[in-house]
């Protein structure tokens, strides 16, 4: 879907679409009505799926809202002052993630009869996505792009060895602005 928004800000009726308060939703594959409103002076937003409960306020409450987001409203449109409460708000009501929840040791087998051959036989059985569980319940799930051999496993010595994710795209409205990441541990135990 996209969002259209028409030049004039307090339109309410439709052209097969229901516009309220100047915005309505269109499929993005309706190439010919998204045309017909480019060539009409509309804006075209692509790749929002629905209205935001931003884009069904008349323009002016959104100028009144706007200067208590820290937004100076002076000469904007309402589909610029609609990104810029939404950004606005995103950045304001981050949740921080301060740690990833504890992914458990990994059995490595013995030096004798080790379980992986090598740090590449261990990346393969690692978790593509790691969790972040808040206090209230809520989780974030991030995906992992990689993870890195830490302590040089080696599957003829004897010890705990650490891998480290490398983390993909941290999830709206979450935020990793301290860096933390996930950790996991594989234990390969001396031959008895």
């Amino acid at each position: 879907m996209a969002r259209v928004y028409s030049p004039n800000e307090n339109h309410n009726c439709d052209y097969g679409f229901d516009f309220f308060h100047g915005a309505a939703a269109v499929p993005d594959a309706d190439i010919n009505s998204l045309n017909w409103f480019l060539h009409n002076g509309y804006t075209v937003v692509p790749g929002s799926d629905t209205l935001s409960p931003w884009d069904y306020l008349p323009v002016e409450q959104l100028r009144i809202f706007a200067p208590y987001a820290g937004i100076d409203p002076t000469g904007m449109t309402k589909q610029e002052l609609v990104a810029a409460i939404e950004t606005a708000l995103i950045t304001l009501m981050k949740i921080e993630i301060t740690q990833f929840d504890a992914i458990p040791d990994i059995d490595g087998g013995t030096t004798a009869d080790p379980v992986f051959t090598d740090k590449d036989a261990v990346i393969a059985v690692l978790p593509t996505h790691v969790t972040a569980t808040f206090a209230n319940g809520s989780k974030a799930t991030v995906p992992v792009t990689a993870w890195a051999d830490t302590d040089t496993y080696n599957k003829a010595v004897a010890g705990k060895y650490t891998f480290t994710a490398t983390l993909g795209d941290i999830p709206t409205p979450f935020a990793n602005t301290a860096g933390v990441t996930a950790t996991v541990e594989v234990e390969v135990k001396a031959a008895t």
